[in-house]
């Protein structure tokens, strides 16, 4: 199964999760300098430097993950839908939101995180809030 990833964002946008995941356009250099090979890395700095000079500029972004490890039952599908359209602030909200136990909830949350297709940021003690990160989810079969 071939599962693409749609993220819109502008050119500003892309400048800050760059920002966070190399901290500088230098320390990408060094990075890349370390690893000439590294063609993620070469592509997200010429982007990088192209979008210093257009932060409005709109871009579609895409991501593609192959696996045939995936199951996206009825279960995962209402799950990536309540967590787009509700934004729930825990699992345990999700599980509610959706009529689930938080028992079958959980691990097909966990498979969700595993495979890319939502993330989990740490709340307040033991909590976790699931995003997604992207604006759209395309499936090959």
């Amino acid at each position: 199964m071939m599962i693409t990833l749609v993220k819109k964002q502008t050119g500003r946008e892309f400048i800050n999760e760059m920002e966070k995941q190399y901290k500088s356009i230098d320390e990408a250099e060094k990075i890349l300098k370390g690893n000439p090979t590294n063609m993620i890395l070469y592509v997200d700095l010429e982007n990088w430097k192209h979008y210093l000079k257009n932060p409005d500029e709109k871009i579609k972004r895409t991501t593609s993950l192959v696996t045939d490890e995936l199951i996206l039952g009825e279960i995962e599908l209402q799950l990536l839908n309540t967590i787009k359209r509700e934004r729930p602030r825990s699992i345990r909200e999700l599980a509610r939101m959706t009529g689930k136990d938080v028992s079958v909830v959980q691990p097909k949350i966990k498979n969700l995180v595993n495979n890319g297709l939502i993330q989990l940021k740490k709340q307040y003690k033991n909590s976790k809030t699931p995003y997604l990160n992207y604006d759209q989810i395309n499936i090959a079969v």
